[in-house]
């Protein structure tokens, strides 16, 4: 009977002893599968991060500046100079354009380079001699002059609307349909990164593109 006692206990002793060396070599393993599938995901996850968020794709601009009275000289990066004031009747000194002037000026530089753009990557490509511009804006001046002061404007200080024409003269030898003009205005509009801020801020737009015929 005791020999009977002794090995039923030695017998659980080492079945116990077994079983958990088995439950250790069980978590070591899903433990380690664990590790393995979550530095995939971490190696996964650092690969795909730049083209996930569009970081590989970002342009990047940068300008400093120094500001006096109401007029201010602008450095860019790639090593040009802006300078904006206001007229006089406004507290400036009307050195240079306004500020709005430029936020017009950029408008028409974008548009041309862009539609110069467009343009060649259509089927069949359109090629731009040239683009003569006539734009106007407005804005509401009680966005920028309400008051009291620390009381948000009811009305926004943004341009409320550009409009104008873009007449597109093309190379010698190029017949541009209508259609084909449509999809080069509207394309350019879209693509246009001064233009497509404009119009997410709430600014209608209201371009009218013109065929303006071939280069002599």
């Amino acid at each position: 009977m005791t020999v009977i006692l002794f090995a039923a206990n030695l017998f659980t002793r080492t079945g116990s002893a077994f079983i958990r060396g088995q439950q250790c070599f069980y978590r070591v393993i899903v433990h380690g599968i664990a590790r393995q599938h979550r530095a995939q995901i971490h190696q996964s996850t650092t690969s795909n991060s730049s083209d996930d968020d569009g970081s590989v794709y970002r342009k990047y601009y940068s300008i400093t500046g120094i500001g006096q009275r109401n007029a201010v000289t602008m450095n860019t990066i790639t090593g040009h100079q802006l300078k904006t004031d206001v007229p006089k009747k406004m507290g400036g000194s009307d050195t240079a354009p306004q500020p709005l002037e430029h936020l017009l000026a950029a408008l028409l530089g974008c548009t041309l380079s862009t539609a110069v753009y467009v343009g060649r990557m259509m089927q069949p490509r359109l090629i731009i001699d040239s683009i003569d511009f006539d734009v106007k804006g407005y804005r509401d001046e009680r966005g920028a002059l309400s008051l009291p002061i620390d009381v948000l404007p009811a009305i926004p200080a943004r341009l409320q609307s550009v409009s104008g024409t873009v007449t597109v003269h093309f190379k010698k030898g190029i017949d541009v349909n209508d259609e084909q003009l449509k999809v080069l205005g509207e394309q350019t509009e879209v693509r246009c990164p001064v233009a497509n801020m404009m119009h997410m801020s709430g600014c209608k737009m209201k371009m009218k593109w013109v065929n303006g015929g071939t280069s002599t």
